[in-house]
Parts: C-alpha cells; structure tokens; sequence
C-alpha cells in the first residue's frame, strides 16, 4: 500500500499560518503523513549599481566576486530563516497529534520542487499568495498557476484564515478534470465525511444542468458520501460565486486548467478567474 503524503509549500507569507493549519487538518482527515517544504529561488541583489560599459577587466572581476559573497551571505540568511519557519511548523503540527511529520528546504522555484516530490504527494498545499504579494487583499501569488501547472497531483489553495471547513462544493460541468475531481470526493479522499458536499452544475441550457447532475449523483450512489445536488442556469462564474455566499462555502472542488496555456493567453483561464473572484479556498484537480 502506498503511504500517502501531503506537501505543503510555505514561506513567511502573511497566509503561511493558514496553510499550515490547513495542512494539518487535511493530514488528519485522511490519515496521511506529512511534509514541510520551503524553496529559496537564487537571485543576484547586489546592493551597489556599476555600469558595465564604464568596467575595465579588473574591476569586473572584482565585480563578480563582490556578487558572489553577498549571494553567499544572503543565501545563508534564507536559509536560516528558511529552517525557523519550517521547525515551527513541523512542531505545532506535532502538538497537534501528527507524528509522521517532515521538512525539507532546497534551492530553486517553487514549480521545479513540486514537479520533483510529484511521485511522492497525494496533495499539495499551497497559499493564494506568497511573500511578493504581502499586504494585498486581492490578486494570486506570482508562481501559484506555475506551479499548479507544473504537476498532476490535486492542489489545495489556502485563501482565507484557518477554520474548519464545513461546506464544500463541487463545480461539476462533464469535463474530463472534473470528472476526476467528482471521482476523487466520491472516493473519500482527503475530504473528511463531516464536509457537507454540495454539487452543482451550471448551464445556460437547465436540462443541461441536469443531465449533469444525474451523472455525479449516480456516482455519489456508489459511495457512503451525503450530496446536495443543484442544477442552476446562468452564467457559469456569476452563479458559481453567487452560490458560494449564498451557501456559506468554505472550498470549492472544480477540474483545473483543462485548456492549454496558449487558450488561457487569449482566453483568459476560468481557473484562474474562479480563484480571483472567489472568497473560499480551492481543492484543484487535474
């Protein structure tokens, strides 16, 4: 049997608190171990400005060697404060009661480490935004679609402050993503039993809505899992949102990304746009 393992991504980010309260509570729910990652991507932040054209050889090696050390130095620094943050997390994890608990810190971006441990993850946890959106009270962190991109495994984005969720729903329109992400809930996984699942479908055409319904409610049939069931016409964003207050939605489950990045470029990503618009955290599926 393969052990199952979530990863959660964190930084010293205003939402990194959350992350690791939700991290906890999903490990707990589905009884998987769990892991700690922090990512320190290299970047050259001399804090001296040269102009190249007025270098002569010598001062450009100097240069070169002045770059280095304060690279050296600054890596040294994150990794430090890399290592504090990961510590506190893994021991209120433990406090918590979870006792197979890890961490590990490496070099590089975020999109490259996950596409690496993606052999080893069941889910990933990541936040909405990171340290570069500090203080913003709307937009997604500069790497968040990259990431979600750069693997397979389904993703959990962390927007809100941590509390228990009660209410989930499952934006279900036939996709081929979305049928995985009916199949997942279906299954059990993740999800504690005590989550009231609401599914909905939205058509502009209700008999659309639901035809749809009937398929995720005779795979619901097949499982242990207590659904409410919605068909609704409309706009699919507008209503997906409006049923999301109406309801007091704590996560949304939807397939994620099922176009290509060129469709996205001209289109706009509905992802994407779902994760703007939307108050509550997110469970993607891919």
């Amino acid at each position: 049997m393969t052990t199952k393992m979530i990863v959660a991504c964190i930084d010293g980010s205003e939402l990194g608190h959350s992350v690791v309260e939700h991290a906890i509570w999903l490990a707990q729910s589905s009884q998987s171990t769990l892991m700690f990652l922090h990512t320190i991507e290299h970047s050259h932040q001399s804090e001296h400005v040269h102009r190249e054209g007025n270098l002569t050889p010598n001062m450009k090696e100097q240069l070169l060697d002045e770059l280095s050390d304060e690279e050296r130095l600054q890596s040294k620094k994150r990794l430090s404060e890399g290592k504090v943050i990961l510590d506190d997390a893994k021991q209120q994890a433990e406090q918590a009661g979870l006792t197979a608990v890890s961490t590990k810190q490496r070099h590089g971006t975020l999109p490259e480490a996950l596409a690496d441990l993606e052999a080893e993850a069941s889910l990933v946890v990541l936040g909405a935004k990171g340290e570069d959106h500090q203080g913003e009270k709307q937009g997604l962190g500069s790497q968040l679609e990259a990431a979600i991109r750069a693997i397979h495994t389904p993703v959990f984005i962390v927007k809100t402050n941590f509390t228990q969720p009660k209410k989930m729903m499952l934006a279900y329109n036939g996709s081929p993503t979305s049928v995985k992400a009916l199949k997942f809930i279906a299954e059990g996984n993740v999800i504690s039993e005590a989550v009231d699942i609401h599914v909905v479908a939205v058509k502009a055409d209700i008999e659309e809505a639901k035809n749809l319904i009937d398929e995720a409610s005779m795979t619901f049939s097949k499982s242990d899992r207590v659904i409410s069931t919605r068909a609704l016409q409309g706009e699919v964003l507008e209503t997906l949102t409006s049923y999301q207050q109406e309801n007091e939605i704590d996560v949304t489950t939807m397939g994620a990304f099922s176009h290509g990045k060129l469709h996205g470029f001209f289109f706009g990503s509905f992802t994407t746009r779902m994760l703007l618009e939307s108050a509550t955290s997110f469970l993607l599926i891919r």
